[in-house]
């Protein structure tokens, strides 16, 4: 069985230049583009500074002032948070099936009027919490000016 290419005119050969269409490529270039320029302008909006320390961490040994000593924490809980800050701790109870965000604000406040100077705040969860109520809480702390906040299990801050 053989093929043979045969264009009828003079000389036996037929043209072997092909036109390639270049307007989907072109399109699917634009879509491209457009969808990477959008996406880096949202990944600047929604960012949040955050430190990790970590195992094998190099910590210098100073003698650091007794404000910054003090290690608050929020925990985000089942029955609602508890704010440790030192010595001291504070149970807010939900109300009902919500969260009292507008006391831990409040309770958040307080400390921060007693130590001006501290910006650190670690918020730990207990397993199952929804993490729109953990937002809440970073998003709260944020508001009463703890930049430096620290998230992690319940198990590891107590």
């Amino acid at each position: 069985m053989s093929v043979s290419i045969d264009s009828g005119g003079k000389g036996g050969k037929k043209s072997l230049d092909a036109e390639l269409n270049l307007v989907p490529f072109i399109d699917l270039l634009v879509c491209c583009i457009c969808f990477l320029l959008i996406t880096a302008v949202w990944t600047q909006m929604a960012r949040i500074e955050v430190n990790q320390k970590g195992k094998g961490t190099a910590s210098k040994k100073e003698d650091k002032p007794q404000e910054m000593k003090v290690k608050i924490t929020v925990l985000v809980g089942e029955d609602g948070y508890t704010i440790t800050a030192g010595s001291t701790r504070l149970v807010i109870n939900k109300e009902g099936e919500h969260y009292d965000v507008a006391r831990l604000g409040r309770e958040l406040r307080d400390i921060k009027v007693q130590l001006p100077n501290k910006n650190d705040l670690t918020v730990a969860v207990e397993d199952g919490i929804v993490f729109k109520h953990i937002v809440k809480a970073m998003d709260t702390a944020l508001a009463q000016h703890f930049t430096a906040i620290r998230v992690t299990d319940a198990s590891a801050a107590m």
